[in-house]
């Protein structure tokens, strides 16, 4: 069994409970100003290190399946209930782990019915970047012969964020992990295509916030995804002009009061009586 590294943020009195996912090639370390400024709203936060990734054991950059990410967020929510049995629970994913939340929330409806919100931030269900044609044959091929073959991730530091000090910290951060199989590849792909092949419908209310100059996702996948949403509540935000890391630009205060101001109005509503925001 693989040895997953957890994170906690607790915070005294806790009002809700969020958790992290993190996403591609990265670790839930990276969010330290993220989960310092929701401890400050009275937010507590767990994360784990998905597998193959960051501090938590597996083969790096390789995953089997990507249901085995979604045994993660399965992990999460029981650490949750564990531990805080009585206060909301709210899924927040970044890129990748937008695309593993809206995957959990697709194929495992009956969880929903513990969480209260969930946030994607940037998340990645198109990517901006075109994979030539014959790669993409390849790879196919590939993923049946050959699934663990090793590529670089084509992730470069300076499309992530326009801070050159988050750029600095990313291209020197040694546990990030900057290739990926072949399978990891393909399964990514077939995330992607499952999570847009039908107009979602979620139980719980979903604020999408989407960096407009994204280097890394479609923007425009991501607002098509929104408009044919069905929801209690939901809100897509676009901030034109900030790169991937919504969390690592220089707008990141204002892109947090908008969600935390957006999770206190959910949190304020009776789940019963959600309306369209």
């Amino acid at each position: 069994m693989v040895k997953l590294k957890d994170w906690h943020w607790p915070t005294h009195g806790a009002r809700a409970v969020v958790l992290l996912v993190h996403g591609a090639g990265e670790h839930c370390g990276r969010y330290e100003w993220l989960a310092s400024q929701w401890q400050r709203r009275r937010y507590a936060v767990l994360g784990t290190d998905l597998p193959g990734l960051g501090r938590s054991g597996g083969r790096r950059g390789h995953i089997d399946s990507f249901e085995q990410y979604l045994h993660v967020v399965d992990r999460l929510v029981r650490r949750a209930d564990e531990l805080y049995p009585n206060i909301p629970h709210i899924l927040f994913g970044h890129s990748m782990g937008g695309l593993i939340v809206v995957r959990y929330l697709q194929t495992r409806p009956q969880a929903q019915r513990n969480l209260r919100a969930a946030v994607l931030s940037s998340p990645c269900l198109q990517l901006s970047m075109t994979v030539p044609r014959f790669k993409a044959r390849m790879a196919t091929v590939l993923d049946r012969v050959w699934p663990r073959l090793q590529q670089p991730n084509g992730i470069q530091a300076d499309s992530i964020s326009r801070s050159a000090e988050v750029v600095h910290a990313y291209a020197n951060d040694p546990l990030l992990v900057q290739t990926v199989s072949v399978r990891w590849f393909m399964e990514l792909q077939r995330a992607m295509a499952a999570a847009t092949a039908h107009p979602s419908r979620f139980s719980i209310p979903v604020l999408i916030l989407q960096a407009g100059a994204d280097k890394l996702v479609s923007p425009e996948a991501s607002r098509r995804f929104a408009d044919q949403l069905q929801a209690p509540s939901k809100r897509f935000l676009l901030f034109e002009a900030c790169y991937h890391e919504l969390f690592n630009e220089p707008e990141r205060e204002l892109v947090f009061t908008e969600m935390v101001k957006w999770l206190d109005e959910v949190m304020a509503t009776p789940p019963a009586e959600a309306v369209q925001r």
